[in-house]
């Protein structure tokens, strides 16, 4: 008996409630917005940038214009921008952990490309992380990897050769997907 007087006392709740809200707004009275219907569309997977990705290094001497090339072979494009130059060995510094980086040479070129990844959606590396020795050049003794953080990826390379002046710099031109890092070799 009591079940059913419980029973009947929230079903007659239930009814006033859907009454109150069923009745069209008065003036002065409560409104009440009716609920959009939600359509049943899938839901969409969150779109993330495409970032150009690393995939390989070669090296090359070219005799005739007094350099060796470091390329660096990118999924997709190559980043748009990079930048490339001669630093001392205390700027071989990982990025993100502030971690020293030992490459071997004399001097050193610091080549850093922007909005780029070396490693696939698991983490897994997508591209060599040391080249050493480098046979085909006459300069170069190591590129090794300087970090592969928030969209920068770094790398350095070692030379034989201390560092020409200040008016001699490595250079990067872009190949649709490939950069050229140009060094100038004696």
């Amino acid at each position: 008996m009591r079940m059913a007087r419980a029973i009947f006392g929230a079903t007659v709740a239930l009814l006033l409630g859907l009454l109150f809200v069923a009745v069209p707004a008065r003036a002065g009275g409560p409104t009440v917005t009716p609920a959009t219907p939600v359509s049943p569309v899938a839901p969409v997977a969150p779109v993330t940038p495409v970032m150009p990705v690393l995939t390989g290094i070669s090296a090359a001497h070219a005799a005739s214009a007094h350099a060796d090339l470091i390329r660096f072979h990118f999924q997709l494009a190559a980043p748009a921008e990079v930048t490339v130059q001669y630093v001392p060995a205390s700027e071989l510094i990982q990025d993100g952990s502030g971690l020293p980086v030992a490459v071997r040479g004399r001097s050193f070129v610091k080549v850093v490309f922007h909005n780029a990844a070396a490693h696939d959606e698991e983490g897994r590396a997508t591209a060599p992380r040391n080249l050493f020795p480098v046979r085909a050049t006459t300069n170069v003794v190591q590129v090794r990897s300087g970090g592969d953080f928030e969209g920068v990826v770094t790398y350095f390379i070692g030379l034989r050769q201390p560092a020409p002046g200040p008016q001699v710099q490595p250079t990067a031109q872009h190949t649709g997907t490939s950069v050229i890092v140009a060094i100038p070799t004696r």
